[in-house]
């Protein structure tokens, strides 16, 4: 018994396919032709090609795959797992939302409506041959329910597989003595210009060049017009695969507010996100326009009161709830950088909120992987918060090397600095000087010892890499620095304690001579430094000069001016540590009876 066959022609741009399924298959299906038509008919079901148009007659209906350009009914887009468009003959929407049959199930539609309100490129039509008898309205409301919810969700429409698509119809409409007719209709002219721009398109996500101008030629040699040009490129490029993860997940976050008054915060901050990502990846706003007035609607976003860096935050880490795992790893790889950012902002700005924000965030991980026993949440996060771990550690580590004055440094802490100086670089290159060095020389409590200390690691570090010094080297170099730092702050101390009132004789080669016996004479005593290098006791001295000078003479004509900018202009001059003065204005203010407003006012 021949349960199946297949029709094949073509009339005018059009090919078609004819399928016919059932018991009754052999017999089922007539067809006459003429001149530019040709006409299907099976029990009172009638269907009719012609060049410029087609005929239906039957209990059936019109189906396609969705995309941009089909009209698509808020109760679809509601559901993420429908595909297609259907519209059984006879059928009309109601004013309520619902639908309701009528008896007149004939009609007719030219070919071009057709392509441009439906799929663009394939279209089908199907009937059910039998010999029930009922009324037309009826019939067709029991089709609908037979068949229905396997029509507007089968992906076999999107992957053409037609024989398999007849078949699995014919059992979801469990009627075994009914006979099955489909006919696919395919715009040659629009597969031709589809299947070009998705080949081009598919492997840079852009036509451009050669491309672009092969493809333009074949819409003109097609007589494709521009809209119709359009809604195809903006299918092809949704159907990329991380274009569509992008678009999807924004769908189902709208999908799941839908019912809400408001968006939450957090919703609110995915949804900016992933319109950032729809601008890196040259999505068609079209896309996103058409989703937000369908339904967004008149929805405000709430709004947290954040900083823009520290919204933008919150949406990278919720990114890793992003079901799709290759838009999820896109932007974990894409946007780590931007969050090691914002906690250096963060940082800078001695504010928590992005500690907040990653606690919250990682309860919510911790609460999702318990309910659900999917611990690959918190596997993403923790990647995450490697970075930031690393961070903190780098940070105190550079901070204990660049501010304090006896901090030791081991070849263990020099090579920790290594390894995570390739890390960050490895992010971006030149991202671990940017947020872990860059940002000390704008410290005005950074003392000339630190700096030169931080510019010593910094150059270190690179010339470990290149070859040209080791780990060991380095350590030597700066804890030189650091000895010499120690020198300086006692000869500074001592002179200090043994020379006041003769600061004018300090330039007194005599007078300088006896300051350093009495110098080597006190470190003897400590037995922690064995000697003051010649160049460390002549800059101790000048800076002891340069505090007399602006405790003298400055600071009174300061307060009495509040001539903030000819302090700054002294420190930006003199290179005195910044604290120690402070705290010096401080004991003067209260040994002059100054309030301490005034000399905050000057600061």
């Amino acid at each position: 018994m021949i349960y199946d066959y297949r029709l094949h022609g073509v009339m005018g741009e059009i090919e078609y396919f004819a399928y016919v399924f059932g018991p009754e298959a052999k017999n089922s299906l007539f067809h006459e032709e003429a001149l530019g038509m040709i006409r299907f008919f099976s029990r009172g079901n009638e269907f009719t090609l012609e060049t410029e148009k087609l005929h239906y007659k039957g209990t059936g209906g019109h189906f396609c795959e969705y995309m941009f350009g089909v009209e698509k009914p808020l109760k679809d887009m509601l559901k993420r797992e429908v595909r297609n468009r259907l519209i059984m003959f006879g059928a009309i929407h109601t004013p309520e939302g619902g639908i309701t049959f009528t008896d007149n199930i004939e009609g007719s539609e030219t070919l071009s409506d057709l392509f441009m309100h439906g799929n663009a490129v394939k279209n089908y039509f199907f009937f059910v041959s039998s010999d029930i008898k009922e009324p037309y309205h009826q019939r067709q409301q029991n089709i609908l329910g037979s068949v229905g919810k396997f029509l507007k969700r089968t992906p076999l429409v999107s992957e053409n597989r037609d024989t398999d698509l007849i078949l699995e119809l014919y059992k979801s409409l469990n009627e075994p003595e009914s006979t099955i007719l489909l006919f696919s209709l395919i715009h040659k002219g629009n597969e031709k210009f589809y299947n070009a721009y998705s080949e081009s398109y598919r492997t840079s996500r852009e036509v451009s060049g050669r491309d672009a101008i092969r493809i333009a030629n074949l819409a003109v040699e097609q007589n494709i017009d521009y809209y119709q040009q359009e809604r195809m490129k903006i299918d092809i490029m949704y159907r990329h695969p991380e274009n569509k993860a992008i678009v999807d997940e924004y769908h189902d976050i709208l999908i799941s507010n839908y019912s809400s008054e408001t968006l939450s915060p957090s919703e609110s901050a995915r949804l900016r996100r992933l319109k950032m990502l729809r601008i890196r990846n040259n999505i068609p706003s079209l896309l996103f326009e058409a989703l937000d007035n369908l339904l967004l609607g008149g929805k405000e976003l709430e709004d947290e009161e954040l900083p823009e860096y520290l919204k933008e935050a919150r949406a990278i880490m919720e990114n890793i709830f992003f079901r799709d795992p290759l838009l999820k790893s896109h932007i974990i790889k894409e946007d780590i950088v931007k969050l090691i950012y914002a906690k250096h902002r963060s940082y800078l700005n001695g504010d928590r909120e992005f500690e907040r924000i990653l606690l919250d965030i990682g309860k919510t991980c911790d609460e999702y992987s318990k309910k659900h026993g999917d611990f690959s949440l918190l596997e993403d996060f923790s990647a995450i918060v490697s970075y930031f771990d690393r961070y903190d550690h780098v940070q105190a580590t550079v901070s204990q090397i660049a501010f304090m004055e006896n901090y030791r440094i081991k070849e263990e802490t020099l090579r920790s600095l290594f390894e995570n100086h390739k890390v960050f670089n490895k992010l971006r290159e030149g991202l671990f000087n940017d947020i872990f060095i860059g940002w000390l020389f704008q410290n005005r409590y950074l003392t000339s010892f630190g700096r030169r200390k931080i510019i010593l690691l910094s150059e270190g570090l690179g010339k470990i890499i290149t070859g040209d010094m080791s780990i060991a080297d380095l350590m030597e170099k700066l804890n030189q620095v650091t000895h010499e730092e120690r020198s300086y702050k006692l000869a500074y101390s001592v002179i200090k304690e043994n020379i006041r009132g003769i600061y004018s004789q300090l330039d007194s080669p005599g007078i300088r001579d006896e300051i350093r016996k009495m110098v080597e004479k006190e470190i003897t005593k400590m037995g922690n430094i064995t000697e003051i290098p010649e160049h460390i006791f002549r800059m101790a001295i000048i800076d002891l000069k340069k505090e007399h000078f602006y405790m003298e003479t400055l600071l009174p004509q300061i307060i009495a001016k509040r001539d903030s900018h000819l302090r700054e202009d002294f420190f930006a001059n003199s290179g005195l540590d910044r604290f120690h003065i402070e705290t010096l204005e401080r004991l003067y203010a209260e040994e002059h009876h100054i309030p301490l407003e005034t000399i905050e006012s000057i600061r």
